[in-house]
């Protein structure tokens, strides 16, 4: 999970806080994945100074340039808040079960990203759109990869 730590106008920071705003439109300039985390910092223009107002969302959907005419270069992140997850007492150290859980899981969720990522890669061959196939293609690849390194990893630790 990486967190992404955003300038964010005022007007669009407070609907944010109160609920309304539930995305965002970004230059695709970065790795957004969902899973990650927002760290949108209220940013005064006219004073040329962060407020120190600070909200963090989860990013929950991506919908890039290839998807349902963003504009190239952008992509609509939609999120929600941040899930939590209980810290484990520092007298309780990860146990191998655990451990291998966690990377089942890992595994198991990038092999989901790598088939949505084949298909619209497949949907995107035969149309005139080889970019848009080629960048679907690479993501699900990567995907792929890292399931299968998630998976090896659990076998490892399972074997202890």
């Amino acid at each position: 999970m990486t967190r992404h730590e955003l300038k964010t106008w005022p007007q669009y920071f407070a609907a944010v806080r109160s609920g309304k705003k539930r995305f965002e439109i970004r230059r695709n300039d970065r790795e957004f994945k969902v899973g990650d985390v927002l760290v949108l910092r209220e940013f005064d223009p006219d004073q040329d100074v962060y407020t120190g107002q600070v909200e963090e969302r989860q990013i929950t959907f991506l919908l890039s340039e290839e998807d349902y005419g963003v504009i190239h270069g952008f992509v609509a992140i939609g999120f929600g808040d941040v899930v939590h997850h209980p810290e484990a007492p520092e007298n309780h150290p990860l146990t191998a079960a655990e451990l291998a859980e966690w990377h089942e899981t890992a595994a198991a969720n990038a092999a989901l990203r790598g088939e949505e990522a084949r298909r619209v890669s497949q949907s995107y061959t035969g149309t005139g759109m080889s970019v848009a196939a080629d960048r679907h293609g690479a993501v699900a690849a990567l995907a792929e990869t890292d399931a299968a390194f998630h998976a090896a990893a659990a076998r490892i630790v399972r074997k202890g």
